[in-house]
């Protein structure tokens, strides 16, 4: 059985120096998609660009209710931001339960996916910065939504260990428990193109060669998808993220090439979600 890794970059036009990076792991390395902030000044020129310059990368939107502000009028978003106007944490998102309307979340979502598609690119599919999609059952039905809508893939809604990943870890308790289990059933009932399996444990101090060379050398028959987050440390991102010199570090070990042997050896098709929807 052929076995399918979608490679994914998260945080496409987090900052230029993220974009370069993300590019630069493509073309070089492992990378075959990316997601993009389209809520952040630049990325719609990011995006475009490598519509032009880069035709092989696949793209996707990055569904974000958790940095920056956002693209729609704030007065039609009022329980997604704070008082300044921006984005609650991730932390604070999830603690507001109740308080959040999910129609100001699809109202906005939908504005990140119509700002996506206005730059010319083909949407590949959906994920969403820090999980936000599976923080409450009824955000991720939208994001499922979406998908339909747009004819596009999303992202496997959880790793099958994450109660012990680094993100996942932070969610509510019920959050974490829809993550794991009806969120995935709900996706395969509504027939939503998703990998059979999300690997999120290259991340933080686990990003180096050792863990990238470790899930590609035990990759399971089926489709699998790789979160990643590589990326050029520049002004922006060493000032503005609190995961910054960690990119170079992936960006390092995706386009090394221990990792590009190892894909080869074991036979590995590197894919897009369309593509493998095409292919399956």
């Amino acid at each position: 059985m052929t076995r399918f890794l979608v490679v994914n970059a998260d945080d496409f036009g987090r900052s230029r120096g993220v974009s370069a990076g993300i590019v630069e792991a493509h073309l070089h390395g492992l990378v075959s998609t990316t997601t993009a902030l389209m809520n952040l000044p630049g990325t719609a020129l990011d995006v475009a660009q490598a519509v032009r310059e880069v035709p092989s990368l696949g793209l996707g939107v990055h569904l974000n209710l958790t940095l920056g502000r956002p693209v729609s009028a704030p007065a039609t978003v009022s329980t997604l931001i704070s008082a300044d106007g921006v984005f609650w944490p991730p932390d604070a998102l999830a603690a507001r339960g109740d308080g959040v309307n999910p129609e100001q979340v699809r109202r906005e979502w939908r504005a990140q996916v119509e700002a996506f598609l206005a730059t010319g690119a083909a949407l590949d599919h959906l994920d969403s910065h820090h999980h936000a999609a599976v923080f409450a059952p009824a955000w991720w039905n939208i994001a499922l939504d979406l998908a339909a809508e747009f004819g596009c893939g999303v992202r496997p809604p959880a790793p099958a260990d994450a109660k012990d990943d680094i993100l996942f870890s932070r969610f509510p308790a019920a959050a974490r428990r829809f993550a794991m289990s009806e969120a995935g059933e709900m996706a395969s009932r509504r027939g939503i193109q998703t990998p059979d399996r999300l690997v999120t444990r290259f991340y933080g101090r686990a990003a180096d060669l050792a863990t990238l060379l470790s899930i590609l050398n035990t990759l399971p028959d089926g489709s699998t998808e790789l979160m990643c987050h590589p990326g050029r440390l520049d002004h922006a991102l060493a000032t503005e993220s609190g995961y910054a010199g960690e990119r170079e570090a992936e960006l390092v070990a995706l386009t090394s090439a221990q990792a590009r042997s190892a894909l080869q050896r074991a036979g590995i098709r590197l894919t897009t979600h369309q593509s493998m929807a095409t292919a399956s």
